[in-house]
Order: structure tokens, then sequence, then C-alpha cells
């Protein structure tokens, strides 16, 4: 199926609020309005606290719903994608949701929870290749092409940047303090659709906002041109994404964070402070807080805790739980 590009744009004053006793018909009408929390001078969406527990489902209801409205999806049809985890999750949700069949296409070794999420769903996940996406991602492409398969193409559309700008963008500034625009964006690079739709939503609040991409220290593959496993799943798949290539002009900087740095910092933010989120989470405090020590000057600083630790149980936690639980006598 040919790759979805940005036309008319879903209207986000539809979404229902959480305040005034909305009355939901779906899960789907759950996705958004998270907290926007400091957390150690750092302003934080909390990303994590969407339905399916990632930032992801954001774009899996827009995709899906302007997929519908312009006639690329039909009742019957199954949705297709290539992911390392949590668009997958997403997209099952939405397509169970919506009564859809669902078929993820991810790449061994990432986290067993993210497998098991997306089958609880009820979606069927196709395992191909190894760590890095790109395998995945031709076979997904592969099937969309396909007469009844969608694939939203997560890495290349124009859908992504603008569900980000229209509907996250617009919603962190709603929250900010009044009279506060942000100074600098920092957040890691998956597909990228998140650093350019929420930075160009920003600019148009500030138009000298930085924008910082964060990947992992071991595999720097937009900043250096190097592939790598890491810990750090979510983002550097092991290429550069579409959405990366178009828009790199907008991108002021890239951070790069080594795993273990990012692991330490996530299990320090639930035991500090009751924050549950995953690696990438870890990462993206640890690059803004450097970003604010090396520039004094950039005073508001955002970033998001995209994903729950929950989808990192076996890789991250149980061990330390095991470790670090207390002695009873």
């Amino acid at each position: 199926m040919a790759l979805p590009h940005a036309s008319a744009t879903i209207d986000r004053s539809q979404q229902p609020a959480l305040a005034g006793g909305a009355c939901w018909t779906s899960i789907l009408d759950a996705i958004g309005n998270t907290p926007l929390i400091d957390v150690e001078g750092v302003w934080v969406k909390c990303e994590f606290l969407n339905p399916s527990g990632s930032i992801k489902a954001r774009l899996a209801k827009y995709a899906i719903e302007r997929a519908e409205a312009e006639g690329l999806l039909k009742p019957g049809d199954t949705i297709v994608e290539a992911s390392s985890g949590n668009t997958g999750n997403a997209l099952s949700m939405v397509a169970a949701a919506k009564g859809y069949q669902m078929l993820v296409v991810m790449p061994r070794g990432l986290s067993s929870e993210r497998v098991a999420i997306s089958r609880a769903y009820g979606a069927q996940v196709l395992m191909v290749g190894d760590f890095h996406v790109t395998e995945a991602l031709a076979k997904a492409r592969e099937l969309a092409a396909r007469p009844g398969y969608f694939s939203p193409m997560q890495f290349e559309s124009e859908w992504n940047v603008e569900e980000n700008r229209t509907w996250l963008g617009p919603e962190i500034l709603s929250q900010l303090p009044s009279g506060v625009v942000p100074d600098a964006l920092v957040v890691g690079v998956g597909t990228g659709g998140t650093l350019i739709g929420v930075g160009q939503a920003f600019r148009e609040a500030n138009s000298h906002v930085r924008l910082f991409g964060v990947e992992p220290d071991e595999s720097c593959t937009i900043l250096c041109g190097e592939t790598g496993r890491h810990s750090i799943e979510g983002i550097a798949d092991g290429f550069i994404p579409g959405i990366v290539a178009r828009h790199r002009a907008l991108i002021d900087g890239l951070m790069p964070v080594r795993s273990d740095e990012a692991i330490a910092c996530m299990r320090r933010l639930a035991h500090d402070h009751g924050m549950f989120v995953g690696p990438s989470s870890g990462a993206h405090l640890v690059a803004a807080q450097r970003l604010k020590d090396a520039y004094p000057e950039l005073q508001t600083v955002v970033t998001t805790f995209s994903d729950e630790g929950e989808k990192y149980l076996s890789e991250h936690f149980s061990a330390a739980v095991t470790d670090a639980a207390p002695h009873v006598s």
C-alpha cells in the first residue's frame, strides 16, 4: 500500500478531556492528557501513563483514524507494522478496540514483555531479524503491498510528525506555567516523529527553541554512522529513519548516552520519584540534565518519559528487586 502523506488534519479539539465528567465509549478516548511534571529541574511529559503504556498510543490512534478517514483501511483489513515493541503494542491495542487484525513484525532479542503485550491484545507477532528493525521493516513493507493490508509506516510517514505537531506538542505547551515557553526539547530518536513534530510546535511558541536528539552511545547512527547493540530499546533501531533524513536541518544537536547510565537513572527514578519507566526515560533525563549544565541559559527544558517499566521487568528489574530485597528475620 502506498506511503500515507499528510493532507487534511484531524481536529484534536474533539478529543475528550479528562475533566468535566466526559463520557467515554472506548479505551482509546483515554489516550493523551498525560501530566507534565517538573523532575529535578526538567519538565517531563509522562507518556508512560497512556493506555498501552507508551507515547506510541497517540500515533497508533492518530494514524489508524487517518487511514480510516482516507479510505486506506477498511473493515476486515489487517494492520501490519515493523516495531521494536511500543508501536506494535499500541497498534495492537487500537486494532483490538476497533476490530482489525494486527500483525507486528519484530526483531528478536528485545524485551519479551513487549512481545507478550502485543499477543495479549490478540495480535500475531512475526519475528524477523535480530535486535535492529531493518529486516523487520523490509518484511512489513512487503506485506503492506498485499491486498487487505495497511501499514502506518511509522519511520517514514508525515502523519507521525503531524500527530506530534498538532496533538502532543500543543498539549505540552498548554501545560507549562503561564508565560513560560520551552527553551529546549530533548528526546530519543526512534522514528524521529516526536523530536521533529513536537519541535515544530515548540518553534511556533519560541522560534529560538533548540532541538536535541538522544542516541545510545553504543549505537550513534545519526551522529556518527555507527550501529551496535545497546539497552535503550525504542531508539536507535539500526538505520536513519526517513523522517529524520527529511527534517535533519531542524535538529540542533545529538546527545549520546551510555546504556548503563540510562538504566541507572531509570532505576533511580523508580526508587526516588516513584516513576516506574523504561531505559529511554532514564536516557532522556540524563541528556536533559547534561544540556542544562552545559547551557545554563536554557531554563525550560522539556523531555518525555516515553514508556513504562513493566515492559522491562525480565531484563532490568526482576534481578535488581531480588538483590535489593530486605532480609526479614
